[in-house]
């Protein structure tokens, strides 16, 4: 006979077995926790530099002693500049992977080896006015200008490249997705300012990396090391001492210009219209705070205070910025406190509701037309699934606290209140492989029940759902497991990631993949 009785409840005064063996528990992740690989190489580190400093000490001759030496800046260099990377990934708040880090460090990497390196030499410092005849100036004007193209241009450049192709997978979604395993295409691509900033600060690592171990501290230890006489000792020392302020300056230096100009590319791929200005600014703004800081100190050294604290002010306000954006068109990570006033869109706390959203007070009866019945509120149950008369039972509309993104307003139309409940997207419908798909808030939509698209549409399901804040205004919500892309009205892409809606509006087209492409007509 079953026992129905209901379970004992454990003593919570008692501490269970995966309280007292965490490594065990199952609500936990250990292995999908940042904390966990940056711990992991702390501990790998930690052992080298041990070793490296034991084989210093042991080492016979002057050869052998500097090539443990050049192993032990590697490894200091390296742990100190992922420790740099983990600050700014943990703030972000970011919802990619710590993986996102090494295509960029990969790229600036591979660019800094001589072949690519002497064509940016060449451009920027031979016909361009960046040469030593310039850039040794002992006079500021003359310095700042042979610094802005011989390292500011031609460095800020050289960092940017993989923000850019990242940015242009975005841009170009639609038909360079194809050619790219979706994984990888999601590891690359930038979606934003945020992404860009991440990028950017990547590459700005792999910049000082291969600059500090292989360039300055190799030159420094050689030119101490012939003028002691043969003192490697004293020239390792000297090396460390160089290698520390070049690291740790990552923040106020490269790694902070290439923030910002990331975050300004990231900026240019959500704001289309503007994407040409908003590039030159990033560019300049990052070229000109990067001749600044190496040709100040013609003037007074003390100026360099300065200009490395302007640097940290903005790469942090874009950062707080990027997160901001993210936040009020991306959906993730809203905040309503701290450094970020309001992050979600819409009205919060007394402030002024993003750009497209006015806020809609909650009707008593909203009717859908005015005289057919009303349109499904949060929790009720919508319609039945559309292309499936027998459809299962009815599924849940999305939650409220998914943030939507908004379709900006066409070029030349005015922005307008959202429609009133009665009249929302009177007439829309979804254009897809040939079928006029009206668009009813809480119907459900999938694709494989075309009977033009069959297979090629499984998996690809849509829900149209109502904002929780604002039931004059309609999205569709990404119900599958692949990203769709969004073209907008004003010309810009946004992807929707499953479980993210796309408001509607007519004149919006959508890639679901496979080759499927929908049009939002009315």
């Amino acid at each position: 006979m079953a026992n129905h009785m209901p379970p004992i409840p454990r003593d919570h005064d008692e501490a269970s077995f995966s309280e007292i063996v965490p490594i065990r528990s199952g609500k936990i992740s250990l292995f999908k926790s940042p904390l966990f690989i940056f711990g992991i190489v702390t501990a790998i580190a930690t052992v080298l530099l041990f070793g490296l400093m034991q084989g210093l000490i042991s080492a016979q001759t002057p050869q052998a002693r500097y090539g443990v030496f050049r192993s032990l800046t590697m490894v200091i260099t390296a742990y100190l500049l992922m420790l740099t990377l983990f600050s700014v990934y943990v703030y972000s708040r970011t919802d990619r992977k710590i993986w996102y880090f090494a295509f960029p460090i990969i790229v600036i990497c591979i660019l800094l080896t001589p072949p690519f390196l002497r064509l940016f030499i060449f451009i920027f410092r031979e016909i361009l006015p960046g040469g030593a005849n310039l850039t040794k100036s002992p006079i500021f004007f003359n310095a700042f200008i042979g610094m802005f193209f011989g390292a500011g241009l031609m460095e800020e450049l050289m960092k940017s490249i993989p923000v850019l192709f990242g940015a242009a997978l975005t841009v170009f979604a639609v038909r360079m997705r194809g050619g790219i395993p979706p994984a990888i295409f999601e590891l690359l691509r930038v979606r934003g300012p945020l992404d860009g900033i991440l990028m950017g600060v990547a590459s700005g690592a792999g910049f000082i990396f291969i600059e500090t171990w292989d360039q300055y501290v190799p030159n420094i230890v050689a030119n101490v090391f012939k003028a002691t006489k043969g003192n490697d000792l004293g020239a390792f020392g000297l090396g460390l001492m160089l290698l520390f302020p070049r690291v740790i300056n990552g923040l106020a230096g490269h790694m902070a210009y290439a923030g910002i100009f990331g975050y300004f590319i990231g900026l240019a791929v959500i704001r289309p219209k503007r994407a040409p200005m908003l590039l030159l600014i990033g560019w300049l703004t990052a070229s000109i705070l990067h001749a600044f800081w190496n040709s100040v100190g013609t003037i007074w050294d003390a100026l360099n205070y300065l200009v490395a604290a302007a640097t940290v002010v903005a790469l942090i306000a874009c950062l707080l910025k990027a997160r901001q954006i993210e936040a009020s068109i991306f959906g993730r990570g809203a905040e309503t406190g701290g450094s970020i006033i309001v992050g979600a869109s819409g009205p919060a706390h007394g402030m002024a509701p993003a750009p497209g959203y006015a806020p809609v007070p909650p009707p008593v009866s909203p009717q859908w037309g005015g005289g057919p019945p009303a349109a499904p509120q949060w929790g009720a149950p919508p319609p039945p699934q559309w292309g499936h008369p027998h459809a299962g039972p009815p599924v849940a509309p999305p939650p409220p606290h998914h943030p939507w993104p908004h379709a900006p307003a066409a070029p030349g139309e005015a922005a307008t209140t959202p429609m009133q409940p009665s009249a929302v997207a009177p007439g829309l419908s979804l254009h897809v492989a040939g079928a006029n798909i009206p668009l009813v808030p809480g119907a459900r939509i999938d694709l494989a029940a075309i009977p033009a698209l069959g297979e090629r549409g499984r998996g690809m399901v849509a829900e149209v759902s109502v904002h929780p804040r604002h039931p004059g205004v309609i999205g569709l919500k990404n119900a599958g497991a692949a990203t769709w892309y969004a073209r907008l009205r004003d010309g810009s892409v946004q992807p929707v990631e499953p479980q993210r809606n796309v408001r509607l509006a007519g004149g919006i087209s959508i890639d679901f993949g496979g080759g499927i492409q929908g049009a939002v007509v009315g």
